[in-house]
């Protein structure tokens, strides 16, 4: 797996997806840290701990983080995967995690450039979800 991102050249950072996560038949995400394009890929190693703070320091770890990641990968499309983001929100909100903020931080982040307009993807996400 290349630790580059064909598009940008930006670090990615792979992980293997739980079984438990059912919105996605993806075995493996990778996530680009800069330009937050997400992709499916083979699994890395079972007991590789994917490196989150390569997308940003503030995304969540474990599961969480993975769910986070799947979230990303649907939101460039949110009218074609609305009950994919609305379920992977809410699972999201039940592990704690503050999604609308955690989003406004990769916002923010200077280092991060999305392949999307994340902060007009935010707004309709608070529509949806609202």
């Amino acid at each position: 797996m290349a630790d580059q991102c064909p598009h940008c050249e930006g670090p990615r950072v792979a992980m293997a997806v739980p079984e438990s996560l059912t919105e996605t038949d993806a075995a493996g995400l990778v996530c680009c840290g800069e330009c937050l394009r997400v992709t499916d890929c083979e699994p890395p190693a079972a007991d590789a701990e994917p490196s989150f703070e390569t997308i940003h320091d503030r995304v969540p770890r474990g599961e969480a983080g993975v769910v986070l990641v799947a979230l990303l990968q649907h939101l460039d499309s949110l009218a074609l995967n609305r009950s994919t983001i609305e379920s992977l929100f809410e699972r999201l909100e039940t592990d704690g995690v503050d999604v609308f903020l955690t989003l406004d931080r990769l916002i923010e982040s200077p280092d991060i450039e999305p392949h999307f307009d994340l902060g007009r993807r935010r707004e309709q996400l608070e529509s949806l979800v609202t």
